[in-house]
């Protein structure tokens, strides 16, 4: 993903309507694939910067790291983010890994130190009592009983201190990383300015009970119907309609070529509109400026993976994302690049392994490593090079998950299968794609 991709310099009239909107305003904004929402929640949280408190609500935690970048840049503080578990159970969660010092003689860890590693930055946490501005820590999966033990679950603070100590990821007699451990900062009781990304996986129960009354003085809404992908979410129309908010619109589309839009509408339904104003290169993105999708048809799993490696490969693709449907796809296909020598960035969770742990990889700032992510994960990101791989029929996934997939891409897009393919496929014209047969050249 490209990041300069996210931040704003020539407006259209759609997007200017949302700028000069005055910021103690609630605003509920629909805006189809591709057309800014997350790029303009942002510009809405530098708009608040100044007047109050401000945060961030996503639904999925993948996107969080991404707006992170977007905030970073503008000036924002990038920790002002919170993904819908964590703001219902702790607040904010600070990225890194969280690792605790150990007695090495004695063999037990030091309950009163923890270190927080976020690529190369490492910040020193001391053992205080609860206040507004001390951090507590947490465990986001099942940890071994020594670390509740020493730090039981949501009951230890800290807080931040200059980090003067020696440490290091590999002094593994020293330091030990505590599995799912999460350093968290505590949101107010009231919150001036709050903007929600993906406003429609939350549902409007969810807005009248537990986000609107935590806010000081106004909710601003980024969404799609579209791309609902939690069943029990609301549409951003009906959400409006019940908090009597304004209603405004993006209007255009900026990521998709034409070539990969025509499809994508196809997939999800004749109700959605990526064509009429699309301004992806001046409007200038159908084939032959840009590829048409390819429909590709394999002998097995194992075969479109090597697919993928060779396009990969043999293009010198970079800004790739690969998406798959079930986090256990996430990690084979992860193996799979791994066991060819392919460097990755991922996002999954360990499954029923001891301990379970979420596996967070991804840097957006890098585009030469393949990003591996589910459907679900892949909310609000673009990429150059999207690859869908096992869109099989066997594979069910509701419309707007697999839409969601398919409008992932600014330039080129791969569907592949091996099987009897998704039917989600069924209505997409002949004429739009190129179709591949990978069977019959055996």
């Amino acid at each position: 993903m490209r990041l300069e991709k996210w931040f704003i310099s020539n407006l259209d009239d759609s997007q200017r309507n949302i700028i000069v909107q005055n910021i103690d305003k609630s605003i509920a904004v629909r805006g189809a694939a591709g057309s800014g929402k997350t790029n303009l929640a942002i510009h809405r949280a530098l708009q608040a910067k100044n007047k109050g408190s401000y945060a961030i609500l996503i639904f999925t935690i993948a996107l969080k790291r991404m707006i992170a970048y977007g905030m970073e840049a503008l000036g924002l503080d990038k920790e002002r983010i919170a993904y819908e578990w964590a703001w219902t159970h702790r607040g904010f969660d600070l990225t890194g890994d969280v690792y605790c010092q150990k007695n090495p003689k004695a063999g037990i860890i030091m309950r009163d130190v923890l270190f927080l590693v976020n690529d190369m930055d490492v910040r020193k946490f001391i053992r205080a009592d609860r206040t507004a501005d001390t951090y507590g820590v947490d465990f986001a999966d099942w940890v071994d009983s020594k670390f509740y033990y020493a730090f039981g679950r949501r009951t230890s603070w800290f807080e931040e201190v200059t980090m003067d100590t020696d440490f290091s990821v590999t002094d593994t007699d020293n330091y030990e990383l505590i599995p799912s451990g999460i350093m968290y900062k505590q949101t107010e009781e009231k919150i001036d300015y709050l903007i929600v990304d993906e406003a429609q996986d939350f549902n409007i129960t969810d807005y009248q009970s537990k986000i609107k009354p935590k806010v000081g003085k106004s909710l601003s809404l980024f969404g799609d119907s579209a791309q609902q992908m939690n069943k029990n979410g609301s549409k951003i129309e009906d959400i409006a309609i019940a908090l009597d908010y304004d209603r405004l619109s993006l209007d255009y589309n900026y990521r998709l070529p034409k070539s990969i839009a025509k499809v994508a509408q196809q997939i999800q339904s004749s109700n959605v509109d990526l064509m009429s104003n699309n301004r992806k290169d001046g409007g200038n993105s159908d084939y032959p400026n840009y590829p048409k999708p390819i429909i590709a048809k394999f002998g097995s799993r194992q075969e479109e993976l090597q697919g993928i490696l060779n396009r990969i490969q043999m293009e010198d693709l970079d800004d790739v994302a690969i998406l798959v449907p079930t986090e256990a796809d996430v990690m084979e296909v992860n193996k799979f690049l791994n066991d060819n020598g392919v460097q990755t960035q991922v996002h999954y969770r360990t499954g029923n392994v001891v301990p379970f742990r979420t596996i967070n990889t991804l840097d957006f700032s890098n585009n030469d490593l393949p990003c591996i992510l589910t459907y679900y994960a892949a909310k609000g990101s673009e990429f150059d090079n999207v690859f869908v791989p096992f869109a099989n029929a066997a594979n069910p996934k509701d419309h707007n998950s697999f839409y969601v997939a398919c409008t992932r891409s600014s330039r080129n897009l791969v569907i592949s299968y091996s099987g009897k393919r998704t039917p989600y496929l069924n209505d997409v014209s002949k004429e739009f794609i190129t179709e591949l047969d990978y069977t019959a050249k055996r």
